[in-house]
């Protein structure tokens, strides 16, 4: 069975941090050049990138932007508006998608994801739990891949997470989807794991 399960307590160390790969603030007054808007709406001002699903995608709304790695960590900082039903952070392979954290206004899940629409692997859910996610407040969602593993914390609190063998894979992008009416990004960094 590929799915081994929900981390222990003592499995749930924050992994070290090693180089820097990715910080953007989304300073300026539009997205940078390196981030691929795949649908929705999206702007930047006062420093914050802005998502809006747009009903005519059929798709929630999403900005993807390359970044090579194995192991990592991944920190993003974010603002449900009201109407807002689902943020994530995504990484993706070469084949389509590996794993994601998704939060939505009543919980946070941790999963493996289904590579594409062709492929016969299966999507995962490692790990859930009820969190209020407050319209208007800001969260710092930390997300830690390591080999087979992936845990997700919320504003440094304890970790959820578990391992599934198709999450030891090399990444090459990351994504930030946005469900309903629109989310708030602050800053996004990632990590090398050290």
């Amino acid at each position: 069975m590929m799915l081994t399960g929900l981390l222990q307590a003592a499995e749930t160390t924050p992994v070290r941090r090693g180089k820097l790969l990715l910080e953007d603030d989304f300073n300026g007054s539009a997205l940078d050049s390196k981030w691929k808007v795949a649908k929705g709406k999206w702007s930047v001002a006062d420093g914050k990138a802005t998502g809006v699903e747009l009903a005519s995608d059929k798709h929630a709304a999403v900005i993807r932007r390359d970044v090579a790695f194995r192991d990592g960590v991944i920190e993003v900082s974010f603002q449900m508006k009201p109407g807002a039903k689902m943020t994530a952070i995504s990484l993706n392979s070469a084949k389509g998608h590996s794993c994601r954290v998704t939060v939505r206004p009543g919980e946070l899940i941790v999963q493996k994801d289904r590579a594409n629409a062709k492929s016969e692997d299966k999507a995962a859910v490692l790990a859930r739990k009820a969190m209020t996610f407050e319209p208007g407040k800001w969260y710092t969602v930390t997300m830690e891949v390591r080999g087979a593993s992936v845990m997700a914390r919320v504003n440094n609190g304890p970790a959820i997470g578990g391992e599934h063998e198709g999450i030891a894979i090399d990444r090459t992008n990351i994504g930030l989807p946005v469900s309903g009416d629109g989310v708030v990004f602050d800053s996004v960094r990632v990590w090398e794991a050290h």
